[in-house]
């Protein structure tokens, strides 16, 4: 209760706050009055736009580039001109002007006009710092916000999927309620997760996966980049390169994205917008395309009862001649059941509606944004609802710019569906059911008691999906306030002070419930987990800028502390006693683990910028960490970062052929730390009691390593930008090279030791590649124009280097069939590895001459890799007045992954590959009987499968297989000892988002409405090309180091709707 109590308080608090102060600011906001004096020879003036005043804007004298001067806060300015000189004025974003000076022009009033073909110039780099495109020597790919709003993604971030080139977006099967993995030019360490740091307006965000699928099953619990409202982002750029995050230090190795939010614009005094999307989602990859000739059954027969076998189709044709009684008790005819397990989900659909209200006075302005979100899943009970408060205030008190924001996001889902190898995964217990079976049956889940229903064996690894849904159940619950502040100082035209603080603060609890009599829980099973996560950030900088003639300078000088402190309670109940409440007082027996997590960074950074006639540019960044997770002797490490570049198109003079051209380099070092309580024994309190004392013991499983450095990567990055024909065609070139070495890994270690594992610092990883974007607009014909965005990356992703000799280590693994995914020496980064067949010299199959089976090698041996080759995306548009279409698709090709979902339909039976042979093998079996010699006994198959292969005559030569076997042996045993037939090429082309966007036009809205916008909109529509049957290529086995595995994946989504934007 005073948890909740606590969390009340805050809410309203900080709302309430927020606005108060806001308001305050509003009333204390004064316009400033200056009057400017003409003098002799001595011009002033003031500088706005449609908006306001604008600053920083450059104006100089025309073929004297060395008289000039730039505006200061509030638009003004002065200096000394010559009469009838021509003053140069230009501003990033705007046009360009001369104007001639003349003794009747004092004070000037100059206004600027936005130029949309320079708008794209000025992007948001590290730190949250405004600076020119051109001045950049490290790629930086920055999306607009309004892009990411039509489809409704429950999750932001999948909506950059194929638009920016070396990111790639990948989600579980987790569904809306899931996370999502998010990779930047490959993996750099080989163990972690390997995504990148997201940073909210300054202000790093806690990206906690609270659970994943592992190597048993579970859940995924979702992610901390889940809870951003799209409609609240102005921008979301992405860092690729540690030269672009260097300033991020330890947090930032695997690269940033920035997002930088919206606040009130200024151009209106009180705006109201409304954005609203519906979409309905059903599945886009579905187990159909099975064989449907033989139902359930095993080497050719049925049982009777029709209990056993309910997930094998090896029984006989099944042409509707026999009735079986099922399990509950209904008589039905023995025929196939097309596409029998698709109807179990159902239609889904989310609605996303969001309500914007701006006001702004002068130099001051207010936003907030409400956002619900519901999401019905196409798995039924399956439910979630998101609220997102955002109330975010700025304003100006002289020379002090004020800026704040408050978050809350309400969270609440029922019934996340089970991944991997979990006993309750809908989607694995339901793909192998056999083909004669409709799940519709399954719906009598329960007998007269309210007892599990046998309806095949009472198998404890083939749940009955509707006793999973509507018995059993799992909810969560979470709470996440996000506070924000921000104070700049503008001590003069020069020098501004900034200071910022944020705080993080977050609930999560997750219940998973096993009702009694489930298979594998038959007394019943209650576990409650609770997370309480706490991250606060402090960071104050000084930045200087100033330009002497031909010369720009800027400086930052700053300091950052960042902390974590974050515990985790679980309790875990079994033998429940009163069946009618779920709740742990309902259960005989009881246990509680607790665990903590604590991490502190302290930073000190600084950066150099040097521009020489705006063409010619170097940047030199340098920043030390000390981290609390190192030992006290390693803990401090620096990054340095340095870059340039240089704008050859400045010298060519050439704006109808080529307006724009650069050439850039850098090289930079980043590093990263380890996980808490990796360097000292920690204590733990055993369940186990003894009358009068307490038991503790150590809870460590990997040994203290007191002389542990940081992973250092080095970087070096070279690329050539360019836009051609006025703006018509941009292109952008990159080549990357990363080395990391002084992985932290944790090593298999001997139990003597009483550790499983010792931490290391061992092992080198290389990434190398190439990315190319292609922006043009190859047609612009009166009102029709038609925009093109290519995106192409390729990255090599090499393990250089372990320890001890060791040529792998383990990433993941599915115990139960002995395949690993591992770093593997000389292979990319994620080898999915192990046993084959025997084979000879000419790598022909071994065939056993006694069996007619396949020999195997139980070694380990590379049998594929999950590393793509290359990736690319394609956006395009079509606009033609007020209306206007987009279509984005998404290529991945050359990855590699293990599907246990298809070894599976072999085993069972229900693959179409397994038909070849079983007629002729039900027939020998038939003249078998009526020859009336028993199984096992002397008999030679009259027909039959042959497993393809071949015999050694035991005298250096081989003879092609000429046995017959039965085709359910073959596969049976292939899926158990042979991996590798398993493993498929994972390429694909899909179509991420469509949509139809129509501008009513102002004329016909009257006054009231300022905008109206509607769209129709598809999400994931369709898969263009895929080489993996059934299933989706996107499937994995979760979203930390189990790419390349798969198993019982649930289809995924695909949706379509409508999105209304109007605005007040």
């Amino acid at each position: 209760m005073k948890v909740n109590y606590l969390k009340n308080v805050l809410f309203c608090g900080t709302m309430f706050l927020t606005l108060l102060g806001s308001t305050q600011m509003m009333n204390a906001s004064l316009p400033e009055n200056l009057t400017l004096m003409q003098q002799e020879r001595k011009i002033s003036g003031t500088v706005t736009d449609a908006i306001g005043a604008v600053p920083g804007v450059n104006l100089v004298e025309k073929g004297n580039l060395g008289n000039g001067t730039v505006s200061d806060i509030n638009g003004n300015f002065s200096m000394n001109i010559q009469e009838g000189s021509v003053l140069l004025v230009s501003a990033i974003g705007y046009k360009s002007q001369e104007i001639t000076i003349t003794g009747s022009q004092q004070p000037l009033s100059i206004v600027l006009e936005e130029d949309s073909q320079l708008l794209d110039d000025v992007v948001v780099t590290a730190l949250g710092i405004k600076r020119e495109r051109k001045a950049l020597g490290y790629g930086l790919e920055e999306v607009d916000g309004s892009e990411l709003t039509k489809a409704g993604e429950t999750n932001v971030i999948n909506s950059m999927a194929g638009r920016v080139a070396g990111l790639v977006v990948s989600q579980t099967a987790g569904g809306p309620s899931g996370s999502t993995r998010v990779i930047l030019r490959g993996s750099t360490e080989m163990t972690g997760n390997n995504q990148p740091l997201y940073v909210i307006d300054g202000v790093p965000l806690d990206n906690t996966n609270y659970g994943s699928a592992g190597t048993s099953g579970g859940y995924d619990l979702g992610d901390g980049i889940s809870s951003i409202n799209p409609d609240d982002i102005e921008t979301m750029s992405v860092l690729k390169g540690p030269a672009a995050s260097a300033l991020y230090g330890s947090r930032a190795s695997h690269g940033v994205i920035l997002i930088t939010t919206k606040k009130a614009s200024g151009k209106e005094q009180f705006s109201v917008e409304y954005n609203g999307t519906l979409t309905f989602d059903t599945q886009l990859a579905k187990w159909d395309d099975i064989q449907q000739t033989y139902g359930m059954g095993s080497s050719g027969t049925y049982s009777i009862d029709a209990v056993s076998n309910t997930n094998k189709s090896w029984g006989p044709k099944a042409d509707g001649s026999n009735m079986l009684r099922y399990f509950d008790g209904v008589e039905r005819p023995y025929l196939i059941i097309p596409d029998n397990t698709s109807n179990f989900f159902r239609t889904g659909n989310t609605a996303t509606n969001s309500a914007i209200v701006s006001a702004s006075n002068g130099n001051t302005g207010l936003r907030f944004t409400f956002t619900d979100m519901r999401n019905n899943d196409i798995v039924p009970e399956t439910y979630m609802s998101r609220d997102v408060f955002n109330l975010r205030s700025n304003t100006s008190l002289g020379k002090v710019d004020l800026d704040f924001s408050a978050n809350y996001t309400f969270e609440d889902v029922k019934n996340r569906p089970a991944l991997g190898d979990s006993k309750s995964n809908i989607g694995k217990n339901l793909m192998t059911l056999a083909t004669t079976y409709d799940q519709r049956w399954l719906k009598t889940y329960e007998d007269a008691a309210g007892n599990y229903s046998n309806w095949n064996g009472m198998d404890p690894y083939n749940v009955n999906p509707y006793w999973d849904i509507y018995k059993n159940s799992n909810k969560s619950h979470k709470d996440l306030f996000r506070l924000n502040g921000k104070v700049l100082w503008n001590l003069n035209d020069n020098i501004k002070l900034q200071g910022t603080v944020g705080t993080e603060l977050n609930w999560f609890e997750f219940e998973d419930f096993k009702a009694p009599s489930t298979p594998g829980f038959e007394a019943g099973r209650l576990q409650n987990s609770s997370y309480s996560n706490s991250m606060y950030n402090v960071e104050v900088l000084a930045l200087y800028n100033n330009n002497w003639g031909a010369f720009d300078f800027s400086g930052t000088l700053g300091g950052n502390m960042y902390k974590v402190d974050n515990l985790t309670t679980v309790i875990s109940a079994q033998d429940m006693q009163i069946r009618d409440v779920i709740a742990l007082m309902s259960f005989n027996e009881s246990s509680i683990n607790q665990y903590s997590y604590r991490k502190q960074i302290n930073s000190a950074f600084g950066a150099v910028n040097l521009g020489w006639n705006h063409m010619l540019y170097l940047d030199a960044t340098l920043r030390v960490d000390q981290s609390s997770t190192l030992p006290a002797g390693n803990n401090v490490y620096s990054y340095p970062s340095f870059s340039g570049s240089f704008v050859f198109s400045e010298l060519l003079q050439s704006p109808n052929i080529m307006p724009y051209g650069k050439l850039r380099l850098s090289w930079a070092q980043v590093g990263s730390d380890t996980n808490p309580y990796q360097l000292g024994l920690v204590y733990s309190k055993s369940n186990l009691t003894y009358p009068g004392y307490t038991i503790g013991y150590i809870d460590n499983n990997t040994i203290p390593n007191k002389e542990l450095q940081p992973t250092i990567t080095n970087s070096f990055e070279a690329g050539l930008e360019m836009k051609l024909l006025r703006n018509r065609i941009g292109l952008d070139f990159t080549y990357y090279t990363q080395i990391s070495e002084n992985q932290i890994m944790g090593m298999a270690t001997s139990w003597t030791s009483g550790y499983n594992y010792r931490l290391i610092n061992a092992g080198e990883i290389e990434n190398k590649g190439i990315e190319i974007a292609l922006n043009t607009r190859p047609v612009q014909i009166n009102d029709f124009s038609w925009d093109v965005n290519l995106n192409f990356s390729k990255n090599s992703n090499i393990v250089k280097e372990l320890v001890d000799d060791m040529d792998m280590i383990e990433l993941e693994k599915a115990a139960w069939l002995d395949v690993q995914v591992a770093a593997m020496v000389g292979e990319n980064f994620g080898s999915i590895v192990g046993p084959d067949f025997k084979r000879n010299a000419s790598g022909d199959v071994l065939i056993d001459p006694t069996t007619g089976l396949p020999q195997y090698d139980k070694s380990n041996h590379v049998l594929g890799n999950a590393s793509w080759d290359w990736t690319g995306g394609l956006g395009t548009t079509l606009s033609y007045k007020n209306l206007s279409l987009w279509a984005l698709f998404d290529a991945k090709v050359g990855g590699d992954l293990y599907s246990m979902s298809a070894r599976a339909s072999y085993e069972s039976g229900k693959e179409k590959g397994t038909l070849e042979g079983r007629e002729a093998w039900y027939k020998s079996e038939e003249q078998r009987q009526a020859a009336g010699i028993p199984k096992g006994d002397q008999w030679t198959p009259t027909g039959g499968f042959i497993a393809p292969g071949v015999i050694d005559n035991n005298d250096g030569t081989y003879r092609a297989n000429d046995i017959y076997i039965n085709p359910e042996e073959y596969w049976m045993s292939v899926s158990r000892n042979a991996p590798g037939m398993f493993i498929y090429d994972n390429s694909y082309v899909k179509c991420r988002e469509i949509s139809l966007s129509y501008n009513v036009p102002k004329a016909r809205l009257g006054n009231t409405v300022k905008g109206l916008t509607l769209s129709a909109v598809a999400r994931n529509p369709f898969i263009v090309w895929k080489n993996i049957p059934n299933i989706d290529p996107d499937s994995n086995y979760n979203n930390t180091t189990g790419m390349g595995l798969e198993y019982g994946s649930l289809p995924s989504r695909k949706s379509y709707g409508f999105n209304v934007n109007i605005k007040f």
